[in-house]
């Protein structure tokens, strides 16, 4: 029975609840949905107040300052929580003189500061105030003078890479020595000069501008290996070499030749060279035209002195010295953003190109100009042209021609093995070649002949043998380090004389730096005697030494 009764109560009071809730929901509007309930709004209050102004913004609520952040003119304000339907356009207006414009977002404003305006931010639970007052004139000016030289700075610096990036070199570099000149040096803008005077041949230049970007960067491993670089292929160095060369059905010869480098105070520098030749040949034509053996040594000497002129020129003054010779040379050259064009001339130049020149004091005049290109990042083009006048000792012209010389360089690869592929011309064209006489001797007649023995005969030689050739020849380069301190380099290729005789042509080498200052190289090639024209092959193996100090 108490069962009974407590349902019947359970049962009163259900139905009294649902009659509730039907009723409350007849009673009852429909309601929007949440996510269409506007977000609290925040309160703006903008009050601007003689020398002073404020910005303030308040929520109903907590709310946190995520980002105060100040860029020249422009502060930016980011909040936890959404703006709501506050109106910011209204701003401006009111802080006339203090802020000139203002933007903002779900979350977000950036008022953009009238000039002379500095922001005082102070933020709280409730939201964020931003004092305006003005700045101090003096401190204003330096501030500002500070900022536009920095900016200057780094606008000349981007030009600059750009000009030097597309081939501009001087004009990169007059810009970034002028910037240097006129204020205090930055690290990156002095290693960016240091590489256009680099780039120029100035390797002092840019020796000195690595130094002070040391000074400003101490111990930058990239300045310290740049450095390096240049001294290591500039510097003070002297180098032993030693070949034996092979003509086919010629001669032998065994090489040695010591040059060197050292550099002077200022802008010169000494280069020398010292050659000696151990000759063997069984017959060599004399100067007479009557062959004969020789086997005997022959000397050469050259010593230059270069000078690096401001203006990207520079001058070389050679003095020639050999047995029963003495010459002198002039070469001078200008220095482009990217090329080289010199031109020069030499009087009794030692020439040791062809044997009757080795042995009987060959000597030539010349003049010649030259030019290389560096036509872009994979192409560079050098051209050649010379009036050539030889002679030997007592008789300075016996044979005149003229040269012509050229070479197309393409980089096929520059990743891993440097890979290039070149065209090569080396022409030279006989106009005018000596021809002299010499009598055979007669045979003589037999005791009992009455008939007289005959005049002698004439045999006609050049006593210079330069011959006209022109080669055209294709060689495939490549070059690549085998470990840390061993390099090979090696070429393979054929050549054409469409004058002559035409065949392959190689060579191979070895570089071991056993030590920073030591070099020795191992070095064989495969060719063809062109020059003398008799186109036989000529073998070749050496080495050499070099030694920087």
């Amino acid at each position: 029975m108490a069962v009974c009764r407590r349902r019947a109560v359970f049962s009163a009071f259900r139905k009294r609840v649902v009659i509730g809730l039907l009723l409350l929901i007849a009673a009852t509007p429909i309601l929007p949905g949440r996510s269409q309930t506007p977000p609290p709004m925040a309160q703006v209050e903008a009050v601007a107040e003689g020398s002073r102004a404020r910005f303030v913004l308040r929520w109903p609520g907590s709310v946190r300052t995520e980002e105060v952040e100040r860029h020249g003119r422009e502060l930016t304000l980011r909040f936890s929580r959404p703006l709501g339907g506050v109106a910011l356009d209204a701003v401006p207006g009111r802080l006339q003189g203090w802020v000139d414009n203002v933007q903002y977002g779900y979350d977000s404003v950036l008022l953009l500061l009238s000039a002379d305006v500095s922001a005082d931010v102070v933020a709280d639970r409730s939201g964020v105030t931003v004092a305006f007052t003005r700045e101090m004139t003096a401190t204003r000016a330096a501030g500002a003078a500070l900022a536009d030289r920095v900016a200057q700075r780094r606008l000349d610096y981007f030009k600059a890479l750009t000009l030097l990036e597309g081939g501009q070199t001087r004009q990169a570099r007059a810009l970034l020595r002028d910037k240097a000149q006129s204020g205090p040096r930055d690290a990156q803008s002095t290693a960016l000069l240091a590489q256009a005077e680099e780039r120029l041949g100035r390797w002092r230049e840019a020796v000195a501008a690595y130094d002070a970007a040391l000074d400003l960067t101490p111990n930058e491993p990239s300045l310290v290996l740049g450095k390096a670089r240049l001294l290591y292929d500039n510097g003070d160095r002297a180098r032993l070499d030693t070949d034996w060369q092979h003509v086919r059905a010629a001669d032998v010869q065994r090489i040695q030749r010591l040059t060197g480098v050292m550099t002077l105070p200022g802008r010169s520098t000494i280069r020398y060279a010292l050659e000696n030749r151990l000759v063997d040949v069984d017959a060599v034509q004399r100067r007479d035209g009557t062959p004969a053996p020789f086997h005997g040594l022959r000397q050469r000497m050259e010593f230059t002195l270069s000078h690096d002129w401001p203006e990207l020129e520079r001058t070389d003054l050679t003095f020639y010295a050999a047995r029963r010779v003495l010459g002198v040379g002039v070469t001078h050259g200008w220095k482009g953003d990217e090329s080289e064009t010199r031109i020069g001339a030499a009087w009794n130049e030692p020439t040791f190109a062809f044997l009757e020149g080795i042995v009987s004091a060959g000597r030539r005049d010349r003049l010649f100009v030259q030019h290389e290109a560096r036509l872009s990042d994979r192409w560079n083009l050098t051209l050649g042209a010379g009036y050539n006048r030889y002679g030997l000792a007592g008789d300075a012209d016996l044979a005149r021609s003229g040269s012509v010389e050229a070479s197309l360089r393409y980089v096929l690869n520059r990743e891993g093995p440097l890979t290039s592929l070149v065209y090569a011309l080396d022409a030279e064209y006989v106009g005018r070649r000596v021809q002299r006489a010499r009598a055979l001797p007669a045979p003589q007649a037999l005791a009992d002949d009455a008939v007289p023995p005959p005049l002698p005969t004439l045999s006609f030689f050049a006593p210079v043998p330069v011959a006209t050739r022109e080669v055209h020849a294709v060689l495939l380069s490549v070059e690549d380090w085998l470990a840390d301190y061993v390099r090979y380099s090696a070429q393979i290729g054929y050549a054409y004389d469409r004058r002559g005789k035409s065949g392959p042509q190689g060579a191979v080498s070895l570089v071991w730096e056993p030590l920073d200052a030591l070099e020795i190289g191992l070095r064989a090639s495969h060719a063809r005697s062109t020059a003398r024209g008799t186109a036989s092959a000529v073998n070749a193996a050496g080495g050499y030494l070099m030694w920087r100090y």
